[in-house]
């Protein structure tokens, strides 16, 4: 504490220490003062009252006074205030943020199911899929998470099920992300993906496109010139019924954040839907299937091992009435077809005529 604004009642009390403590390190001790600061205090309380300058200290032994290891508690307090504010800074803006289009051609949107990279994944799916989003132009994509098994935790013997090593899981990641062209808009940490914590750490070390990476889920809002589509997209939204493989898709919609899309994978199960709902928004749900095959677990429990929708395109056309706005496809080969064939036909309507 500065010394310099004692008060007078102040540097008679602290004369009054030195003397009944009969040192100014005793005084100091008692007080739980720093030596060196009590000392400013004692100067300046001779200077104001006319005495000596120089403190005399009684004590045959003096031992060293070392500074505070650490800054104030209350630098501490701000420090750790403006790492709140950051921190409810970057939450703020995953909220919706925009990923802007450039023009209004029918757009896809691929939301690639879970890809679980390694020896339970249809490899030739995959590798057919890529092929499609990597050159089907107007397509963009978002990873639903659980790039890779990953196993962790209590799970870490599963490991001997794999043909594969932890290593080369990462060098397969760090393929579909930044080796195999595909565009992709947004990329989701599933509950494989942080089983083991370095491996999320590891694929945003490697985000060299600066993808935005969200843990489960995100929603954002494709910002066409003429219209703007609102998406929820979640590693799996909450609630489930066996009625109902949408079901959290379909509370998402009730409860939850306006969209126009509500989409999630995890269950590796697969499903479409499209609804108005009580306000007259065409809401549109679905589920993607992923391209985990052969699970020992699923095949133990009775789960059925479903065929398609391991990825679900949804063709967007900004310029058409909201029940015709948002086409979902359970295929991608089929679905990048038809935006193919609806980007010709608007490039078509725009070309001059003879």
């Amino acid at each position: 504490m500065p010394t310099r604004g004692l008060t007078d009642e102040q540097c008679l009390a602290t004369l009054a220490a030195v003397e009944e403590h009969g040192s100014v390190s005793g005084a100091a001790r008692a007080l739980n003062i720093n030596r060196s600061t009590f000392e400013g205090r004692v100067r300046t309380a001779h200077t104001r009252f006319g005495e000596a300058e120089k403190v005399e200290d009684t004590d045959e032994v003096t031992l060293p006074e070392f500074p505070d290891e650490d800054i104030s508690p209350d630098e501490i307090l701000d420090h750790l205030s403006r790492r709140w504010e950051k921190k409810q800074e970057h939450q703020q803006a995953k909220k919706w943020f925009d990923i802007k289009i450039a023009s209004d051609d029918p757009f896809g949107l691929v939301v690639v199911g879970d890809p679980h990279l390694g020896t339970s994944c249809n490899i030739p799916l995959l590798r057919r899929d890529v092929e499609i989003m990597a050159t089907t132009p107007g397509i963009g994509c978002v990873n639903i998470g659980d790039t890779t098994n990953n196993w962790g935790g209590r799970l870490i013997q599963l490991y001997a099920e794999e043909d594969i090593s932890r290593s080369t899981e990462r060098k397969l990641a760090q393929w579909f992300l930044k080796e195999a062209e595909i565009p992709w808009l947004v990329w989701l940490h599933g509950n494989h993906d942080t089983m083991h914590s370095e491996f999320s750490t590891y694929l945003k070390a490697i985000n060299v496109r600066q993808v935005p990476m969200i843990d489960w889920s995100a929603q954002f809002k494709l910002v066409f010139p003429s219209a703007t589509v609102r998406v929820d997209a979640s590693h799996n939204h909450k609630g489930t019924s066996i009625y109902n493989p949408l079901h959290g898709q379909k509370r998402a919609s009730l409860w939850g954040e306006d969209a126009d899309i509500f989409v999630a994978g995890h269950h590796h199960t697969w499903a479409l839907a499209q609804e108005e709902n009580a306000s007259g928004q065409v809401v549109n749900m679905a589920r993607a299937r992923g391209y985990k095959w052969h699970d020992e677990f699923g095949h133990r429990h009775g789960f059925t091992e479903e065929q398609y929708g391991s990825s679900i395109i949804f063709v967007i056309d900004p310029t058409a009435a909201p029940n015709c706005r948002v086409k979902p496809f359970g295929d991608l080969k089929e679905g990048a077809e038809f935006l193919t064939w609806k980007r010709a036909r608007v490039g078509d309507q725009l070309a001059p005529r003879a």
